[in-house]
């Protein structure tokens, strides 16, 4: 049993799992909202990765099951647990900081990625009935028509009806008002305004689990000492 200031180290690590238990079970909620919603999006990308909704599932995931990996070390002085707790958390630390590092040295490139899918996404509008309500639902999501604009259509079929302001069926072919801006951008501010979302939480996450991982090595190296003073 640690004693004197360790055991603050221990309730105080408990305290930064729960903490950090609690902020992935929030993000698993909150990405699942996100993949309900914004699940027409992800269709026309085609790409998961670029998907802020799976992004923070996958964190959240993590987040949780070490958070909770934490909270039992720390409470039933557990080295092992302690120990593999640190290590994994350092870890994910790690491939944060490589994943927000890559994100932006390959920003331009998803840019031009995103032109692509959406590309294909037109080709494709009525080969894929998903596709083809993606595509509407983007449309009067972004208020937006095409890539660029609505004559993007006319080179692989007409104008959709769900470019109309007011989207009535036939109104395209009754030269009704269309949404003039293109969706590349309106998508491209969709990807970066969640992606910096992700990168903030990262952030926060990342300074919480620095915490977590100075705790649980003060803790595990209190309870080896204990252990070696006990025994020997």
């Amino acid at each position: 049993m640690v004693e004197g200031g360790v055991t603050i180290v221990k309730y105080l690590l408990f305290l930064a799992n729960l903490v950090l238990w609690v902020g992935g079970l929030s993000l698993i909620i909150v990405g699942s909202i996100l993949q309900l919603k914004f699940d027409n999006v992800l269709d026309i990308l085609g790409d998961e990765r670029l998907a802020t909704p799976i992004l923070l599932l996958v964190i959240g995931s993590l987040c949780t099951l070490l958070g909770f990996l934490g909270c039992c070390g720390a409470i039933r002085e557990n080295y092992c647990l302690t120990v593999s707790f640190a290590v994994l958390l350092a870890l994910l630390i790690t491939c944060e900081i490589a994943a927000v590092i890559i994100g932006y040295a390959l920003h331009d490139s998803f840019r031009l990625g995103i032109g692509n899918q959406l590309q294909t996404g037109m080709v494709r509008y009525h080969e894929s009935r998903g596709v083809e309500s993606a595509w509407d639902k983007t449309h009067q999501l972004f208020e937006c028509c095409g890539v660029t604009n609505s004559s993007d259509w006319l080179t692989f079929t007409t104008i959709p009806d769900s470019c109309c302001i007011e989207e009535i069926e036939g109104c395209a072919r009754e030269n009704a008002p269309l949404f003039e801006p293109g969706c590349i951008h309106s998508v491209e501010q969709w990807v970066l305004k969640n992606g910096a979302m992700v990168g903030g939480i990262c952030a926060v996450l990342a300074a919480i689990q620095l915490v977590g991982v100075c705790f649980a090595c003060c803790l595990s190296k209190s309870i080896l000492k204990d252990f070696h003073d006990f025994y020997y």
